[in-house]
């Protein structure tokens, strides 16, 4: 017999449904379109019961990049522990590109006319920073040990240009077309990763091609 839930499960349950039918109305309708109403009718509950939860469309844009930001997080460290850090950073760069194209919350945090406003609003500016620096850290300084990364670069450092190539790679550029993984992943082994490896790995590297 199945044990019986408590009213906190059930409230997380609750929150949770909430923050998928946004995510929902999101994709369908657009960020500025949809409303709490439409939450509502999407996952089947009342406006108070979802106002309970999120007192206006702001939290319940903010919960659900939060949301965003934990799958990517989770997929994020299982890349990172399953490579070496240079190509980690590939397979997270193109893992985000691609969940940012695909989630409509993001893409908004993301675009170019809006991200200095949202990312302020969400993260208070520099503490977006500071929870990337909190994300990779451990990854810099394992990879510093197994020389896969130059012993020179501070983490903070590191942290701050990873960061800006990121932003590079997510915000929309009508400049720049858009080209398949394999093109990508082509371009940051060459450009980038040489400039993260160890000389004795830059030797190595030139030496076998």
């Amino acid at each position: 017999m199945a044990e019986a839930r408590t009213a906190g499960e059930l409230n997380d349950d609750t929150r949770r449904r909430i923050i998928g039918g946004a995510a929902a109305c999101f994709r369908r309708f657009g960020i500025a379109k949809t409303t709490i109403d439409d939450v509502a009718s999407e996952v089947r509950l009342s406006r108070r019961t979802v106002y309970r939860y999120f007192a206006n469309k702001n939290e319940l844009f903010s919960a659900v990049v939060s949301q965003d930001f934990e799958d990517l997080s989770r997929e994020g460290r299982r890349i990172y522990e399953t490579h070496e850090f240079g190509e980690g950073l590939v397979e997270v760069s193109l893992v985000m590109m691609h969940r940012v194209s695909e989630s409509p919350a993001l893409a908004w945090l993301f675009a170019a006319d809006t991200k200095d406003e949202t990312f302020e609003t969400l993260f208070g500016g520099p503490a977006f920073t500071s929870l990337v620096e909190r994300f990779l850290a451990p990854y810099i300084k394992k990879a510093q040990e197994r020389q896969e990364l130059r012993t020179d670069i501070s983490v903070a450092d590191a942290v701050e240009w990873i960061t800006h190539l990121m932003f590079s790679l997510l915000v929309p550029n009508p400049m720049i077309t858009r080209h398949d993984d394999d093109h990508l992943r082509a371009l940051l082994r060459t450009f980038v990763l040489p400039g993260l490896a160890p000389v004795s790995r830059r030797r190595s590297r030139r030496a076998a091609n």
